[in-house]
């Protein structure tokens, strides 16, 4: 359970209050609560009350100071702006105005046409940005942290990669197996303790050639604001959506609209505002306000994707009632097998797989996961074990291994990008990352270094025509490999960024800061090479204007201009780098035309991936000092 949102994010809670949302709220909400802070309220229907804000990774609730009932405020789905207001509220006394923090969060709400004659209007921004105001002027803006997801879950049936048989004989013909063999295997090997789920078949998904939108399931909300809990019966870390084959009933901020408000024509959309008022200067309330935002805008993105959602949604007939000491028991499982010194690589390959699967659906095990270091100093050492290059010098020349090597790192990264999204408010996280920065900076070396693969070798003899057929196989496959190793690579990367950027602005651990992970990074030759293939990326995936970017990639484009932007902010040697380098790349190729055709509106990320990318521009075309 997240504690008061406090600096550092320390383990106290408010027994009281926690005890009162354990009776009220289902398990699974429960568990997904972000933070709590006492505040006081302003709105259209409070008045100065004195409250306390409750967050959820899609709702944010107000409960009563001590508590007594429990209600529903604002969707985050309904959001349309987070600002940190500079005021000095008349009604507090002297001293609370000068320790005070003001938060404007303007939503919208469903209304009759004639109560919001004039409500025309209204100016909508997202995360990262602050919405103008005639009469105040917004003092901070706090960048938070994105739903990171990868290329997807993958297993060995569709990685082109070959696990042999765990025998003492390995086949005769088991080197030169074709290209079409090797994604006949199952992920269940003999090997396992016990059955294994098998990983979703989803790959990184990529739209076809044409212009064409690929349809995608419908998501239907409810506009009316009720009275009670909403039914979180069934629902999946409060997803707040249901398909039914409308393909305009997602909306958030300024796109489509429900369709409540499509089949009724006497309502409309009114923009209100709850106004929460912190008594406290080193509450960072506002910081998680911002970051669940932030989430939900790109888990919304995400769940355009029919294969997204139906990784997320649990098999017909399997669904059981959520338990979370189920689930502290099946996190136990894995983390004591894991830590099993006879594991094979495809053992390790298979727990790491299902221990993604569950933290894709339970917030619960990312907390067990930070609750004590050695499980991320393990991951960061297995990494290390097969990254930049085998320890295993014999695989320098097994290409097949070589790919096996790199599927499971690509597996462990992503699955310590899920770890570390959406746990600001745990302070076991920073005292972990505290204790092990030598091992969080091991991590940053192997992110930003490019994976060593077996070189391939000039063949004269006609008669090896099929091997070398096989060998150029491995050849792409690897390559594939190095090109989704890098993509993962970068949204871990973002991740940890978000964490230097919160010590940066106060809000986080004074342990930590932006300017000082950006200098150390600057310091490691591999950066360079880093950044160019960001670059690189952008311009191959831009230059295509005739197809569109899926959610993945619309989430990726987004995580590559945030790393461009601290590095053009807070390193003058990047900052430099990339100004003479690639100033040609940002204006034939990396340009504001180029990123509207790719982007589709029905996105809810594109606006703000449009507005960050303005940002990275201005940073390229201008020639300023560095900011520490």
């Amino acid at each position: 359970m997240a504690g008061p949102a406090r600096s550092g994010f320390p383990a106290h809670t408010n027994s009281r209050l926690d005890a009162f949302l354990r009776r009220q709220l289902p398990p699974e909400v429960y568990d997904a609560v972000r933070a709590y802070e006492p505040c006081i309220v302003v709105s259209d229907s409070e008045k100065h009350t004195f409250k306390y804000v409750v967050l959820s990774d899609r709702l944010i609730y107000l409960t009563e100071n001590p508590p007594k009932s429990i209600r529903r405020a604002v969707a985050l789905r309904d959001v349309v702006a987070i600002d940190l207001i500079d005021d000095y509220p008349q009604f507090l006394s002297p001293p609370e105005r000068e320790t005070n923090q003001h938060i404007r969060i303007t939503h919208s709400s469903t209304v009759l046409k004639k109560e919001c004659e004039q409500s025309k209007g209204v100016k909508f921004s997202f995360p990262f940005h602050h919405a103008t105001s005639d009469n105040k002027k917004a003092k901070k803006e706090i960048n938070g942290s994105v739903f990171w997801r990868g290329k997807g879950p993958r297993n060995l049936n569709e990685s082109s990669l070959r696990y042999r048989q765990e025998s003492s004989t390995p086949s005769k013909d088991s080197s030169f197996c074709p290209p079409s063999d090797l994604k006949k295997l199952s992920l269940h090997g003999q090997s396992a303790f016990r059955p294994l789920p098998t990983p979703s078949r989803r790959r990184c998904q990529t739209t076809s050639t044409t212009a064409k939108v690929v349809s995608v399931p419908s998501c239907t909300t409810n506009t009316k604001e009720p009275k009670g809990l909403p039914d979180h019966k069934g629902s999946l870390s409060e997803i707040p959506f249901k398909c039914n084959g409308n393909g305009n009933e997602f909306y958030l901020g300024n796109s489509s609209l429900a369709s409540p408000l499509q089949n009724n024509p006497n309502l409309e959309k009114k923009a209100s505002e709850l106004h929460l008022y912190i008594i406290s200067t080193t509450s960072s309330i506002f910081l998680h306000l911002k970051s669940s935002w932030n989430n939900y805008i790109i888990k919304a993105t995400l769940l355009q994707d029919p294969l997204y959602v139906s990784e997320l949604s649990p098999a017909i007939g399997s669904q059981k009632p959520y338990r979370s000491e189920e689930k502290i028991k099946h996190f136990s499982q894995l983390k004591s097998e894991l830590f099993l010194k006879d594991n094979t690589l495809r053992k390790i390959f298979c727990l790491i797989t299902e221990l993604k699967v569950a933290t894709q659906k339970n917030f619960i095990l990312k907390r067990l996961f930070w609750k004590t270091s050695d499980l991320f100093y393990f991951l960061v050492n297995k990494l290390h074990e097969y990254l930049p290059e085998s320890r295993d010098k014999s695989i320098l020349q097994n290409k097949s291994q070589r790919a096996d090597e790199l599927v499971a790192c690509i597996e462990i990264i992503q699955t310590l990008g899920l770890m570390f999204r959406e746990t600001e408010t745990e302070s076991s996280r920073l005292n972990t990352l505290a204790a092990k920065k030598g091992t969080l900076f091991n991590l940053l070396v192997i992110l930003i270094s490019e994976p060593q693969i077996p070189k391939s070798c000039p063949v004269f003899d006609i008669q090896l025509a099929d091997s070398t057929l096989v060998e150029m196989s491995f050849d792409a496959e690897l390559q594939k490999l190095i090109v989704e190793y890098t993509d993962t690579a970068t949204a871990l990367l973002y991740e940890i960024l978000l964490v230097f950027q919160q010590g940066n602005l106060g809000l986080g651990s004074t342990k930590f800061a932006i300017s000082w992970m950006m200098s150390f990074l600057q310091s490691r030759p591999p950066i360079i090479t880093f950044v160019a293939s960001i670059v690189k990326q952008m311009v191959k995936g831009l230059s295509a204007s005739f197809q569109l970017l899926s959610p993945s990639q619309a989430v990726l484009l987004y995580q590559q201009f945030y790393i461009l932007k601290s590095c053009l902010r807070y390193s003058k040697t990047l900052a430099e780098y990339i100004r003479n380098d690639y100033r040609e790349e940002f204006r034939y190729f990396i340009h504001m035309p180029a990123l509207e055709k790719r982007l589709p509106l029905r996105y809810p990320l594109t606006q703000p991936t449009i507005q960050l990318f303005h940002e990275v521009l201005k940073l390229v075309e201008q020639k300023q000092c560095v900011k520490y």
